[in-house]
């Protein structure tokens, strides 16, 4: 009698044990909860592909900063940029193709490395097979290279000491886009298609990917603030928001939602003050939103409003940095323009790119020279300008 009740309650543990599993299952899947899991990247070890040029420069950290206009060929469509001023380097994505309506998930792309100096041309880093599309970029502390691939949906690394290529898998679907690191190291992305801030612990390969309280909201651009806080904008039609939240160890958060106006907010920013500034998208505005007191402002940039960007022929503001003077720079890829606001008169001043098509967009920064970075996606260019360039 006594090995029967023992059998009965083993089968009536092992069952709870089901259930149990079943549930905590549900939770982590369920849109209204964080996803948790640890990822193991997949590790390419290759030597990379360089292009070197014809006549080769030289290279040194020490070369002086230069101050003159400077334009640099790229191989392909170049899109964002990172700047690494402690090892003299300007890193730029090129995926090869548009994102959109979207690439081939077989595209390989290259990683570009330019000269902090003055853009000139080191080599080129394509992308191992298995890996695509680079669109977004950042670098940690140590020099790596970070980069999204929405097309496969993974974040990839490459690490430039031992030039070995990582890779973390995402949930499918995700398209992870812009990506920017915390104070700690930890890397925070969006994911554009499936309405989520991603996280992800280089240390221990942790990931966590939190739902946006509202749905279908389209995370696009991400920053982080003097404070440490994250910053990022809903790009949908007709949400026109813009959400914040305290990093956390655990990568699990709790995210404000701040209404902007009918700006359908793109890329991201902060000045040193910590007010947050937004680029408008299609149209032609940018905002800024103060978050010590929530009020939020908006200003024109340029007129001639586009409603799809298939009927476009006006204006869309893309890229957005703020100099050290508190002017606010942006790119207009569809006028081809590159230029700045004034936020204390409203005053914009801007330049038109000569190259026709050029179509400047989401790749813009600005270095603490206060000298423009810019990607020319069309116009295959990297180019540098001196704030004294746009008058």
């Amino acid at each position: 009698m006594a090995k029967k009740k023992r059998g009965t309650i083993g089968i009536l543990l092992a069952l709870f044990a089901i259930i149990v599993a079943g549930i905590t299952a549900f939770l982590l899947t369920n849109s209204a909860s964080p996803f948790v899991r640890r990822a193991q990247p997949k590790v390419v070890r290759q030597p990379p592909y360089t292009v070197q040029r014809s006549e080769e420069i030289p290279f040194s950290l020490h070369r002086a900063l230069s101050n003159v206009e400077s334009q640099e060929t790229t191989t392909l469509l170049p899109w964002a940029i990172a700047l690494d001023s402690a090892r003299g380097l300007v890193w730029v994505a090129e995926p090869g193709c548009e994102p959109k309506p979207k690439c081939p998930a077989t595209t390989q792309g290259i990683l570009g490395q330019y000269a902090y100096s003055d853009s000139n041309f080191i080599q080129n880093f394509i992308e191992p097979i298995g890996y695509s599309s680079p669109l977004f970029v950042a670098v940690d502390k140590n020099g790596n290279v970070w980069f999204t691939q929405p097309e496969t949906d993974a974040i990839g690394e490459f690490d430039t000491q031992n030039q070995n290529w990582n890779q973390w898998p995402l949930k499918k679907g995700s398209a992870p886009y812009d990506l920017t690191f915390d104070t700690s190291g930890n890397l925070w992305f969006t994911e554009w298609n499936t309405n989520k801030i991603g996280f992800l612990n280089p240390q221990t390969g942790q990931v966590v990917e939190n739902p946006i309280p509202t749905p279908n909201s389209n995370p696009y651009g991400i920053t982080v603030d003097p404070g440490g806080t994250i910053w990022f904008t809903e790009n949908a039609p007709g949400v026109d928001q813009i959400g914040s939240f305290t990093t956390t160890p655990s990568g699990i958060i709790k995210i404000t939602e701040h209404a902007v106006g009918a700006i359908r907010p793109h890329l991201i920013t902060s000045d040193r003050s910590g007010n947050i500034w937004f680029s408008g998208g299609f149209n032609g505005n940018i905002g800024e939103f103060n978050p010590r007191t929530a009020n939020n402002t908006v200003f024109v940039a340029f007129q001639g409003v586009c409603i799809l960007p298939a009927n476009c022929t006006g204006t869309h503001i893309s890229g957005i940095d703020v100099d050290n003077k508190g002017n606010v720079w942006f790119t207009d890829s569809l006028s081809q323009r590159v230029g700045y606001l004034v936020p204390a008169t409203g005053r914009v001043v801007a330049r038109t790119i000569r190259v026709s098509n050029s179509h400047p967009y989401d790749g813009l920064l600005v270095d603490s020279s206060d000298r423009v970075w810019f990607t020319e996606e069309f116009g295959l260019r990297l180019s540098m300008w001196p704030a004294s360039a746009v008058k």
